[in-house]
């Protein structure tokens, strides 16, 4: 199996974490404006496709970019998020 070019992987690794993001964002306004009977679908829908997306993308990706992983979490560490 050959190794994902690492400016795609970044790219991947970038698109795949602002989604999480953004479906995160979700939580807080779904909480605010639904019932727990509604809301708590919702919830466990984000928390699945966003361990899904770490898992099945972020996950490959870093395995074979630990550069990109590390840049990641030194962005984090300074900036609170991946710019």
């Amino acid at each position: 199996m050959s190794t994902m070019d690492r400016d795609l992987a970044k790219h991947v690794a970038s698109v795949t974490i602002r989604a999480i993001s953004q479906l995160g964002e979700l939580v807080p306004l779904l909480k605010e404006h639904c019932d727990a009977a509604e809301y708590e679908p919702y919830l466990k829908a984000i928390a699945t496709v966003s361990a899904v997306a770490s898992t099945e993308m972020l996950n490959k990706v870093f395995s074979s970019h630990p550069d990109i992983e590390r840049e990641f979490e030194a962005k984090i560490s300074k900036y609170g998020r991946v710019i």
